[in-house]
């Protein structure tokens, strides 16, 4: 018994990655009053973070207005005069950085919509119907992509838009899903 407990015990340990070797350098930092050499340290432990992960797409809202990273107005209600815009507010995460060749680092994000009936059959499928490219100095982690969508011709009921995002800088992708209803 006391054998699993201490193999139990010492498992995060020997397990512990370059994510959390930065943390505890981060700490340690921190600890000896070096605020700035800390907060380096644990972007870098970000950094380590970002590049393995998946990509993600968080916070899809239905929003009236976006004007920025967590500046939007949330719409009421997910229904929609015949005719009237769609637009959506999302912070993606993960995503990898590129060049855009003048010393920048560049995000580069696309977006694919299915639309399916209530009874979940495919309406049509729409490629790259959104993008975003930003370049940057630093690898920027909070981006937001507001998207307008347009879906003119539905007749009045209830819908969802299932979505891919494509990262345009590696394979990355990630699937998100909102539901909308036409007004009669």
């Amino acid at each position: 018994m006391a054998v699993l407990m201490a193999l139990a015990i010492s498992t995060p340990t020997a397990f512990a990655g370059e994510i959390s070797d930065r943390a505890v350098e981060a700490e340690k930092a921190l600890q000896a009053g070096d605020g700035a050499g800390a907060l380096e340290k644990f972007r870098s432990a970000e950094e380590a973070l970002w590049q393995a992960m998946p990509l993600g797409v968080q916070n899809v809202k239905q929003v009236d207005t976006a004007g920025g990273f967590g500046i939007y107005s949330e719409r009421a209600n997910h229904i929609y005069k015949p005719g009237e815009k769609v637009v959506l507010y999302m912070e993606p995460v993960g995503y990898g950085y590129g060049s855009d060749g003048l010393g920048n680092s560049q995000i580069a994000l696309a977006v694919d919509l299915t639309v399916l009936s209530e009874s979940g059959e495919p309406l049509g499928t729409f490629e790259k119907i959104g993008s975003v490219q930003v370049a940057s100095r630093s690898h920027n982690r909070e981006l937001f992509f507001k998207l307008d969508l347009s879906l003119d011709g539905l007749p009045p009921g209830k819908y969802r838009c299932d979505f891919l995002m494509h990262d345009q800088n590696s394979n990355k992708t990630a699937p998100f899903t909102t539901d909308i209803e036409i007004a009669g």
